[in-house]
C-alpha cells in the first residue's frame, strides 16, 4: 500500500457549504482544498490516510490537527488524505535530475522522499520475537478501495467486519526439500517466540489454533497460514472503539496458502478460512452481508452509516471472488 505518490487531480468541484473551499478528486479520495489553488489535471503528492507526516514546515498546519492524518468533516463534507503541489514539499530540481518531471512520474511513491511514514498504533505488550515475518509471509493490510481503479461493480460480494485489533499470524509450514514442518505465531510484522506469554499465545492456548492447523495442514500435505485480529481487553483502546472493551478473542479473517503464494479467495476451497474454523470451532469476523457491489453499497459502509448491530465500527472489508478490499468507515476514523 502506498503512503505518499504523485497523482493527477480528476476533477475539482464546489463545496456545498463553503465558498473558500473546493473538492479536488485524486484517484478515489476527496480532498478538501482551499479554493483556486489546485486545478484538474495538475500533479500533486497524494497522502494516504494512516499516515504521520514529518516535522518539517510544510506539514505543520495538518500536524495541529492531529498526529495521524485521518478523515476530518469539514463544513459537512469529508476530506480523506492530504493533497500538496509537489513544489511545496520537495525540490524540484533534485527530483527531476533523479527521476524526470513530475508528470512522468504519476504513481511514484514518494514517502521516503518527503518524509511521511505509515502510522503504527503503540503495542500494548513487549513482544519476544524470534526475526521477521517468516516463508514468505507479507503484513496483512488490506487495500483502501480508493487505490483501486477497476472495483468489479456488478459481482456478488460478502461484506465482512473489520475489527479494530492486532493482526495476528498461526502458520504451519512444510519444507517441501526436508519434509520438516514448522509451526509458528507471528505479530503484523514479527515472528514470536512461542513460549512467551502474551496476546498472542494467549488466544493460541485458548483456540489451540496451532495444534489444530498443524493437524489440517499434515492431513492434506499443505502448507497454511491462518490470519485475523485478535481484540479485546484494552487492544487499541480509545473511545469509538467497542472491541476493546470486550474479553480477549480472535476473529480469522483469511487462509494464506503457502505453496500457491496465495490466499484462498474461493469458499468452495477445502482450505477457505471459513471451512477450516467451522471445522475446529474458531471464531471468525462476522458476515454482514452477501450483496451485489455497487458504489451506493460502498458510500453507505464509508460514510452514510455510524453503527453496525448498534456498535461503533471502523470499517468493513469486501471479499470478492479474486480478492478484497477496505471500507473505512469515516464517521470512526474521524473520532479514532
Amino acid at each position: 500500500m502506498k503512503l505518499a505518490s504523485i497523482e493527477i487531480i480528476s476533477e475539482i468541484k464546489p463545496h456545498p457549504n463553503a465558498d473558500k473551499l473546493e473538492l479536488a478528486k485524486v484517484l478515489g479520495y476527496t480532498c478538501i482544498v482551499e479554493k483556486d489553488r489546485y486545478r484538474a489535471g495538475a500533479a500533486v503528492v497524494l497522502i494516504q490516510p494512516d499516515t504521520v507526516l514529518p516535522d518539517k514546515p510544510w506539514a505543520e498546519m495538518f500536524k495541529k490537527r492531529s498526529s495521524r492524518v485521518r478523515a476530518m468533516k469539514l463544513r459537512g463534507s469529508w476530506s480523506f488524505g492530504i493533497i500538496m503541489s509537489p513544489y511545496d514539499i520537495m525540490d524540484a530540481f533534485f527530483f527531476a535530475d533523479q527521476f524526470g518531471d513530475f508528470k512522468d512520474n504519476i504513481g511514484k511513491e514518494v514517502s521516503d522522499l518527503i518524509g511521511v511514514t505509515k502510522y503504527e498504533a503503540p503495542q500494548p505488550q513487549q513482544l519476544d520475537a524470534k526475526g521477521i515475518l517468516p516463508f514468505g509471509l507479507n503484513k496483512t493490510d488490506e487495500e483502501r478501495f480508493q487505490n483501486i481503479l477497476d472495483l468489479p461493480f456488478g459481482e456478488t460480494v460478502d461484506v465482512t467486519l473489520k475489527v479494530d485489533g492486532q493482526s495476528a499470524t498461526y502458520y504451519c509450514y512444510k519444507n517441501r526439500q526436508t519434509g520438516e514442518w514448522t509451526t509458528g505465531i507471528c505479530s503484523r510484522s514479527l515472528d514470536l517466540k512461542p513460549e512467551c506469554n502474551n496476546n498472542y499465545t494467549r488466544i493460541n492456548r485458548k483456540y489451540d489454533i496451532l495444534n489444530k492447523l498443524e493437524n489440517y495442514c499434515k492431513f492434506h500435505d499443505f502448507s497454511l497460514a491462518l490470519r485475523g485480529e485478535i481484540y479485546g481487553s484494552g487492544i487499541q483502546s480509545h473511545a469509538a472503539n467497542p472491541h476493546s472493551k470486550l474479553d480477549l478473542a480472535f476473529a480469522a479473517f483469511n487462509m494464506y496458502n503457502f505453496d500457491t503464494f496465495q490466499y484462498v479467495t474461493d469458499k468452495s476451497c477445502i482450505f477457505h478460512y471459513t471451512r477450516f474454523c467451522d471445522q475446529y470451532s474458531i471464531p471468525t469476523v462476522d458476515l454482514l452481508e452477501t450483496a451485489t457491489l455497487t458504489p451506493e453499497l460502498i458510500k453507505e459502509y464509508a460514510e452514510v452509516m455510524t453503527e453496525v448491530n448498534g456498535r461503533a465500527f471502523e470499517g468493513v472489508v469486501i471479499k470478492h471472488k479474486n480478492d478484497s478490499f477496505k471500507v473505512i468507515n469515516l464517521n470512526y476514523d474521524e473520532r479514532k
